[in-house]
């Protein structure tokens, strides 16, 4: 049973790395309060009598910054070390992926980024977690996104089908990823950038594991990054997880 005995190891370590995190995460909050009170109170002191002002106020607003990005990895980090239990829904992966894109339109144009979308024509019924499906397209975005360093930025996303199975792509034309980071990219806490927190990419593939799906990549520097994300039909879900059923109501009103 080695299989067995590592997922119970594995199960462990999560169980004590999300403790772990926890409790960082208490005083941490603390951290966070405070320093927003101290922000509040350097901003009442008066301009003249205080001649350092700026300085204080600018130096609380970046300890604020540093406490933030700190408690967004622990969440991160949380999300990974204890993945939530999947709701699983009929959803139309087309809808998927149009509502995420919405979302980001606004943001993608500001930065002068052409974004081109082809779909498929006809619906691709899944089965899934629309919150975590959804999270894992805006990571993979948000990379693409910081990605493209060049005066004609694009990216491309597309879905389909292929080998039977329904996928969305995502290319981008950014900078690419050297071939001594590709085998990197999904272990925890790599990170090529400077803020990066290295859990992206890894709470991608777990999100795309959990539906049975795989995510696959091809890339070439100067050119640009694909990102492609296989996941299941409703019927082969039900095949491979045939006890995992939806817990709520499909799209359509079927059941």
């Amino acid at each position: 049973m080695p299989a067995t005995r590592t997922r119970n190891k594995l199960a462990d370590l999560g169980a004590v790395a999300a403790g772990l995190a926890h409790e960082i995460r208490n005083p941490l909050n603390s951290l966070y309060i405070n320093g927003q009170l101290l922000e509040e109170m350097l901003s009442e002191l008066p301009e003249k009598g205080v001649p350092q002002k700026e300085d204080l106020l600018s130096l609380a607003r970046a300890n604020l910054k540093v406490t933030q990005r700190l408690n967004d990895t622990l969440s991160g980090f949380l999300r990974f070390a204890r993945p939530p239990a999947m709701e699983l829904a009929l959803v139309d992966l087309n809808r998927i992926v149009s509502e995420t894109l919405r979302f980001l339109e606004t943001e993608l144009a500001y930065r002068g980024i052409l974004l081109k979308t082809k779909l498929c024509p006809t619906p691709l019924p899944v089965l899934a977690d629309e919150k975590l499906l959804k999270q894992a397209l805006l990571n993979l975005l948000l990379n693409a996104q910081q990605a493209i360093d060049k005066e004609e930025k694009e990216i491309r996303v597309t879905t389909g089908v292929r080998a039977g199975r329904p996928f969305v792509r995502i290319r981008d034309n950014g900078r690419g990823i050297p071939p001594s980071d590709r085998r990197n990219i999904f272990r925890l806490f790599f990170t090529t950038r400077k803020n990066g927190s290295g859990l992206g990419l890894p709470i991608v593939r777990q999100i795309v594991r959990q539906h049975g799906g795989a995510v696959y990549v091809r890339s070439r520097e100067g050119q640009g990054t694909t990102m492609t994300v296989a996941l299941l039909f409703e019927e082969q879900f039900r095949a491979m997880f045939p006890g995992r059923l939806p817990l709520a109501l499909p799209e359509g009103g079927r059941q």
